[in-house]
């Protein structure tokens, strides 16, 4: 489970980084 915790928060930082230059 925490191996599975830390790699959604991976995943969610990635998906994130690449919204930003979308949005800004």
């Amino acid at each position: 489970m925490f191996l599975l915790h830390e790699y959604d928060i991976f995943w969610t930082f990635l998906i994130i980084a690449s919204l930003i230059p979308i949005l800004v």
